[in-house]
């Protein structure tokens, strides 16, 4: 097994790219987690005198299994630049972020046996890992992270007990029919839902004028289904729902007298700017307008934020790092300190993830499973709860409603 320095600073160019090729092949291990010893067969003479020794508790070591996208095998150490090294931007974040997780359990006496395996983004690689002992002899396997991995992953892994998380991908459960798979980011039908349960449970449908903007597109009329079957079943059914394709001439579909609640089921840049615009207009005519839109506007920097904010616009998300808060301010500082590097999206969902379920190892070892469904986790970006369906595997039921307040997206409480 290689060592991973406690201190493993990132590089530029070729010499970043020839450390990590050496680092993060097969396994890694800081300082606190440790990797596991070799062991002998003794002979049966020290069998004999073996029984004579009062045997010592030990505490045990939990292994886990990083299966990341660090495609090192599509990367030329001799002409890469950093356009080639951002392939792994992705798998190093997230495994940074992870391990950062793991050096804080082990600071509180844990150990584990960290493995890290690249997947390399390619099927045949997948599979392989799938059916390697190395990776399925694990307490809990986190990845792959693409959905088409983590199918090709399950078709062919043997894995028992053991749980495959799905750390990254935020597609249906459904998609995957594995009862032994945890997806840990929120998909489409949740985030409709979200909605739904926000608008059913602070709206009166007497008080309100309720219109969807619903291109039809396939994306868009996902968000549109689920939140329209949500909605109905909330509120039975009380609720009018008016759908139009665009924003051209909405104002007939508007009401002066009532507060219209707005929601865009589409994130397209193209679609989207002309579209708000347009009810920004309608708002300064006198017309009460709240506004709901998809999830993927989050990281949508080209929306103006006056206009948002004057739409009292709301979204649902998986992700949202409040920055002023001292536990976010002490991982960052954290990972400076480790990594010399800023953190990003994908390094606190690695140290949510690691200590989550690092942690659930440490408490409940093996039976870790058993307690998925009774445990709760307010983490760095986003809360843990996750529920447990016979043919889906588990699925997180947490989300958060954000809102623009002083011009910035904030918690909705």
């Amino acid at each position: 097994m290689i060592l991973v320095p406690n201190r493993l600073r990132l590089l530029s160019g070729n010499n970043f790219l020839l450390i990590l090729s050496m680092l993060i092949l097969f396994s890694a291990c800081s300082k606190k987690i440790t990797a596991p010893k070799p062991v002998d067969i003794p002979s049966p003479a020290e069998r004999d005198k073996q029984k004579e020794i009062v045997p010592v508790k030990k505490k045990t070591d939990h292994s886990i299994a990083l299966l990341l996208p660090f495609e090192l095998n599509s990367i030329n150490l001799k002409t890469a630049g950093r356009k080639d090294v951002a392939k792994a931007d992705l798998a190093i974040d997230f495994y940074q972020g992870f391990k950062l997780a793991l050096d804080s359990l082990t600071a509180k006496g844990h150990d584990f046996n960290l493995q890290v395996f690249d997947t390399q983004n390619q099927e045949t690689r997948v599979v392989n890992l799938a059916m390697a002992s190395s990776v399925r002899s694990n307490d809990l396997i986190i990845g792959p992270v693409f959905p088409e991995a983590i199918k090709s992953f399950a078709d062919f892994a043997e894995l028992g007990e053991t749980l495959q998380i799905s750390p990254l991908a935020a597609s249906m459960p459904s998609e995957f029919n594995n009862p032994g798979l945890v997806t840990v980011n929120n998909t489409i039908d949740q985030h409709g839902r979200k909605i739904a349960e926000f608008i059913s449970m602070n709206y009166k449908p007497e008080l309100v004028n309720l219109v969807l903007i619903n291109t039809q597109k396939a994306d868009d009329s996902k968000f549109s289904t689920f939140f329209k079957s949500s909605l109905t079943q909330l509120s039975g059914g009380k609720f009018r729902i008016t759908e139009r394709p665009t924003a051209i001439a909405i104002e007939s579909y508007l009401d002066l007298s009532k507060n219209n609640l707005v929601i865009i089921a589409s994130s397209d840049r193209l679609f989207l700017l002309p579209t708000i615009d347009k009810l920004y207009k309608l708002v300064n005519q006198r017309y009460r307008i709240e506004l709901f839109g998809h999830p993927n506007w989050i990281k949508a920097k080209y929306l103006n934020q006056e206009k948002m904010q004057a739409l009292k616009s709301r979204i649902s998300t998986s992700y949202y790092v409040n920055y002023k808060a001292q536990n976010v301010k002490n991982f960052i500082a954290r990972y400076r300190d480790e990594y010399g590097l800023e953190p990003s999206e994908y390094s606190f969902k690695g140290f949510d993830i690691g200590y989550y379920f690092g942690g659930l190892l440490e408490k409940y070892g093996k039976a870790y499973a058993d307690h998925l469904d009774d445990s709760i986790y307010q983490g760095l970006h986003n809360n843990f709860k996750f529920s447990k369906n016979p043919k889906f595997g588990y699925i997180n039921n947490e989300l958060i409603m954000l809102r623009y307040n002083n011009f910035e997206l904030q918690p909705v409480k």
